[in-house]
C-alpha cells in the first residue's frame, strides 16, 4: 500500500475529471467525475442518519442493480435537508451526466459534501458537467481527490497492487473528512476503484468488513453526518479468474481493501479539524469485541478526556467515567495505561478484565482551533 497520487486512475479503465464550478467560496475545485470505461460491479455503505442527504438516497436507489459506471461528486454544499428540490437536483445531476457519457441514469451515482440546509445550485453543475465529461483523463485522480475536500488540509489518496490468479490487480481510493466524524460512518466520503473481477456478493462482503474495521472505528467529535458514503467500483479489467468467498484470492483482495480503508481512516484522524494529537485507544478484556468497541468509542467521544489530552493532562479519571457510562461490562479494577501526552501519537490501553473481546478505536484531541473552525463554518 502506498500514498500514490492519481490513485483512483491506477486501476485499468478508470478516468477522472475535476473543476471549479463556483460552489465553494474560495473558488477551489468543487466538482469531480469518476468514470469506468466499462460497467462495473458496484456497492456502497452509507450514513445511518435518519436525515440522509438527497445524493445518499439516489445512490441507494441506483445501487439496487449492483452495477454502476460513473460517480459525480461535489463539495461546498451537502444537498441535505433540502426537500423535494434537493432530491430533484441529485436525480437530474445523474441524468445529465448519464446523457453526456452515453449511459443509463441508474449507472451514475452522486455524492455531495459541505454545508447542510442550503439548496444546491444546479445551474452551476449543469453548466459545468459537459466540460467535466469532456475532460476525463487517466491522470486526473489527484485533482478529484482535491475536489472533494471541505475543511481537509490535504488530499487523501492510497493505492495497492496485488496478484490474483496470476494477474496484477490494483485498488485505488480517495477520501475526505476532517470534522463531524463518528460512526456510522464519519463526515466523510470515500471512493474506491479496482480492476479486479469479482461478483457483487463478494464485493459487498469485502466492503462491509473493510468499513467496519476502519471508518466505523474512528471518531473525531462524535457527530454523525448526513452524507457519509463509501462507494466501490470493480470493473473486472484485470482479467483474473472469478473468486469464491472462501478462496485465498478473495482473502487477499479483502485484506488489501481493509488496509486501504484503515489507512484512509487514519489519514482522516491525522487531518482532524484543529487536532494536535493522533490517539489510538486499545481496549482488551471485554466481554466481546462489540463491547470493546463500545468502550473505546466512549473514550474517543469524551470531550473532557480529549480536552485533557490537548492540555497534556493525564486525567485518567475521565477515561474511567467514560467507560462506566458506556454500558460495557467491566471489573471494578480496570487497568489503564496511557503513553506520553507530549508526543503527537498517543496510545491509551484499557483492560476491562472480564473477557477476551478487544478493539482499537482512533480519535484526536479537542482543541481551541476545532472550536474556531466550527464556530464560523457556514
Amino acid at each position: 500500500m502506498s500514498k500514490y497520487k492519481n490513485a483512483l486512475c491506477r486501476p485499468k479503465g478508470f478516468k477522472c475529471a475535476a473543476l471549479a464550478c463556483g460552489l465553494k467560496k474560495n473558488k477551489g475545485l468543487d466538482l469531480a467525475l469518476i468514470y469506468s470505461e466499462v460497467p462495473a460491479a458496484a456497492c456502497g455503505m452509507f450514513t445511518r442518519n435518519r436525515f440522509a442527504a438527497s445524493p445518499v438516497k439516489i445512490c441507494q436507489e441506483h445501487l439496487k442493480r449492483g452495477q454502476a459506471q460513473a460517480i459525480v461528486v461535489n463539495s461546498g454544499n451537502a444537498n441535505c435537508y433540502t426537500g423535494k428540490m434537493g432530491l430533484r437536483v441529485a436525480r437530474e445531476t445523474a441524468q445529465l451526466a448519464a446523457k453526456l457519457l452515453g449511459l443509463k441514469a441508474h449507472s451514475v451515482l452522486v455524492a455531495s459534501t459541505g454545508i447542510i440546509g442550503r439548496q444546491l445550485d444546479f445551474t452551476k453543475i449543469k453548466k459545468a458537467l459537459p466540460v467535466l465529461a469532456g475532460s476525463l483523463d487517466k491522470n486526473n485522480g489527484a485533482k478529484a481527490a482535491r475536489a472533494i475536500m471541505t475543511t481537509d488540509t490535504k488530499p487523501k489518496e492510497l493505492a495497492a497492487k496485488i496478484n490474483i490468479s496470476g494477474k496484477p490487480v490494483t485498488i485505488g481510493a480517495i477520501a475526505k473528512g476532517a470534522g463531524m466524524i463518528a460512526p456510522d460512518m464519519a463526515t466523510m466520503l470515500c471512493f474506491i476503484t479496482t480492476d479486479v473481477l469479482i461478483a457483487y456478493s463478494g464485493l459487498k462482503a469485502a466492503l462491509k468488513e473493510a468499513v467496519d474495521t476502519s471508518f466505523n472505528l474512528l471518531s473525531i467529535d462524535g457527530c454523525m453526518s448526513t452524507n457519509d458514503s463509501v462507494i466501490i467500483l470493480a470493473n473486472g479489467l484485470a482479467g483474473n479468474r472469478p473468486m469464491s468467498l472462501n478462496d485465498d484470492n478473495f482473502m487477499k483482495f479483502k485484506t488489501a481493501l481493509k488496509k486501504i480503508c484503515l489507512g484512509l481512516a487514519k489519514m482522516i484522524v491525522s487531518d482532524a479539524e484543529g487536532a494536535s494529537k493522533f490517539m489510538t485507544i486499545k481496549v482488551s478484556g471485554a466481554r466481546n469485541n462489540a463491547e470493546a468497541k463500545k468502550a473505546g468509542l466512549a473514550v474517543a467521544n469524551s470531550n473532557l478526556f480529549k480536552a485533557a489530552v490537548y492540555g497534556e493532562n493525564r486525567n485518567l479519571g475521565r477515561i474511567i467515567a467514560a467507560i462506566g457510562a458506556s454500558g460495557a461490562k467491566a471489573k471494578e479494577d480496570i487497568a489503564i495505561a496511557c503513553g506520553s501526552l507530549k508526543k503527537k501519537d498517543v496510545t491509551v490501553k484499557v483492560d476491562l478484565k472480564i473477557g477476551s473481546g478487544e478493539a482499537a478505536v482512533y480519535t484526536s484531541d479537542l482543541t481551541p482551533e476545532y472550536i474556531r473552525i466550527n464556530a464560523g463554518y457556514n
